[in-house]
């Protein structure tokens, strides 16, 4: 039976999942999409020849939707994902989970949270490098450095840059990113133990830049920054352990892994698409009745490291 998803939050992002949805996920097909510009939700549910909702109530009570993806920006997230997990439907929520931790730990509370098909979108756990470098993990030892950097231009987004919208910025919308990527990739949790720098540099909307330093529950000291104002773009992470240290770039592609006085470069192209991997798990998921890979639970501890970024840079 085919696995039939509706769409909050068209956009730019939004758009891309009712693509791949409808091309490149077998046994998944978008019918319904929500959007607040009615002139623009209209015609693009026209051209994907599926169903228009004004409000996402109605997306969500739609007898023709088995699964919700809930892609608008973070501060609905919460009263859509409530109203998702209240009708009892397969749930995919693009990060952040919500726009307060608050939020996270209320709804990952609620019953049916945890089942299968509820799934938190961080697809940079599906980035090829990434994955790549999960695999190479164990031989660097136990490891006791890990530090990313996510440069990139200055946000287009326009609610990126209207103050009356709670949104967040770095941190929250770019930020939960590492901070997922360091606990998949070492099984450990932050601390809590967190020192940040938190600053509008060009946008003086939300903040486009922050440094942060953290310790892992096993003792592992973490660097993480994300820089939105710079005109240039790169992606990269660096862990250093007892037996070997490994460098990745996840946006361009390779890795290179150094144990000894070997040095062995991997050729990994960083920009194969991930949203229709994302798809797959979670179709995966609702049909086999197994866990998410990514959980609320994964969720509230990203949001954690979140308050704790934003408590420290003030």
């Amino acid at each position: 039976m085919t696995f039939r998803i509706g769409v909050i939050g068209a956009g730019i992002h939004g758009t891309r999942y009712l693509r791949h949805a409808l091309a490149d996920v077998p046994g998944m097909t978008p019918t319904a999409l929500c959007r607040g510009d009615e002139m623009m939700g209209a015609q693009l549910a026209g051209e994907f020849g599926i169903r228009y909702h004004a409000e996402a109530a109605a997306l969500i009570a739609d007898p023709a939707v088995d699964g919700v993806i809930v892609a608008t920006p973070p501060a609905p997230h919460f009263d859509q994902a409530r109203a998702v997990l209240t009708a009892g439907k397969a749930l995919l929520l693009e990060k952040p989970m919500t726009a307060w931790l608050s939020e996270a730990v209320e709804l990952a509370a609620m019953p049916g949270a945890g089942a299968p098909g509820v799934m938190l979108a961080q697809t940079l756990r599906w980035n090829p490098v990434i994955l790549k470098t999960k695999e190479l993990w164990p031989r660097l030892g136990r490891v006791h450095l890990v530090r990313m950097a996510q440069r990139l231009g200055p946000t287009t987004l326009a609610w990126q840059h209207d103050p009356a919208i709670p949104s967040g910025g770095s941190v929250l919308i770019t930020g939960v990113h590492l901070f997922d990527t360091v606990r998949f990739l070492t099984g450990a949790e932050f601390t809590g133990k967190v020192t940040a720098r938190v600053e509008k540099i060009l946008n003086e909307a939300v903040e486009d830049f922050f440094l942060a330093t953290a310790t892992l529950s096993d003792g592992c000291a973490v660097s993480l920054e994300v820089s939105k104002y710079t005109q240039s773009r790169a992606c990269w992470l660096e862990a250093v352990g007892e037996s070997g240290q490994l460098w990745a770039d996840y946006r361009s592609g390779g890795l290179e892994l150094r144990c000894g006085s070997e040095e062995t470069r991997f050729d990994v192209n960083a920009t194969v698409p991930t949203l229709p991997l994302v798809l797959r798990a979670w179709l995966d998921s609702v049909r086999d009745g197994t866990p998410a890979p990514v959980t609320f639970a994964d969720g509230v501890a990203t949001l954690r490291m979140v308050d704790a970024v934003y408590r420290s840079g003030g």
